[in-house]
C-alpha cells in the first residue's frame, strides 16, 4: 500500500509546471492526488472502498500540510534527500492514516479466522485506534533502525507490542464484543 502510494505522489507531482522554493500543495493538486490514489487503492485491491476513501483524503490533506511541491519532487532522484524526503512523508503523511489499512487487514483475517463480526469489528476498531497512535511514537524510530523501508505496514504490525496488543485487545472483544 505504501510503495504504491510514494509512487503515486511522485509521479503526480513531477508533472507539476515549475514552482518557487517551498510552494504549498494547492487543493487542486491535493484532489487530483486523491483521485489518483483512489483508482490506485481499488487496482491494488487490499481496502474496502470506504478505507480507499478515508486513507486518500487522510493523506492529501496530510500531504498538503506537511510537505512542499519541492519536496514531493525530490522523490524522484536517488540521493540521501530524496530518501529523507520520503521518510518524511511515511511518518508525516502515511503514517497518521494507517489506521486504515490495518483495520481493514485484521478484520479480513479475523472474519477469515472467527467469523464474528462483533468480535472483528471490535477488535479492528480498537487497534485501528492503537494503530494511530503507535505508529505517531514509534515510525521515526522504526525508520531510523531500517531507513530503507518503503511500506511500514508489515513492521509495525509485526512489531512484539503491536502483537501484544492485539492479543489482548481480542481476547478483550471476545468477552465483549460491544466495545468500541
Amino acid at each position: 500500500m505504501m510503495k504504491y502510494f510514494c509512487f503515486v505522489l511522485t509521479i503526480f507531482f513531477l508533472i507539476s509546471f515549475g514552482a518557487q522554493a517551498g510552494t504549498p500543495v494547492s487543493n487542486t493538486m491535493a484532489q487530483k492526488y486523491f483521485e489518483n490514489c483512489v483508482v490506485g487503492s481499488q487496482k491494488e485491491g487490499t481496502m474496502t472502498v470506504d478505507s480507499q476513501k478515508r486513507f486518500c483524503a487522510c493523506t492529501a490533506m496530510n500531504m498538503q500540510q506537511e510537505m512542499s511541491v519541492e519536496e514531493i519532487r525530490q522523490l524522484s532522484s536517488n540521493d540521501i534527500s530524496a530518501r529523507q524526503v520520503l521518510n518524511k512523508s511515511l511518518i508525516k503523511v502515511n503514517g497518521p492514516c494507517m489506521q486504515y489499512p490495518v483495520y481493514d487487514l485484521l478484520n479480513k483475517k479475523c472474519m477469515a479466522d472467527v467469523g464474528n463480526s462483533g468480535i472483528c469489528n471490535c477488535l479492528s476498531n480498537r487497534m485501528a485506534k492503537f494503530t494511530k497512535e503507535y505508529t505517531a511514537q514509534n515510525l521515526p524510530a522504526l525508520l531510523e533502525e531500517n531507513p530503507e523501508i518503503y511500506d511500514p505496514v508489515t513492521p509495525i504490525v509485526e512489531s512484539p507490542e503491536f502483537q501484544k496488543t492485539q492479543q489482548s485487545i481480542a481476547i478483550s472483544c471476545a468477552t465483549n464484543p460491544n466495545q468500541k
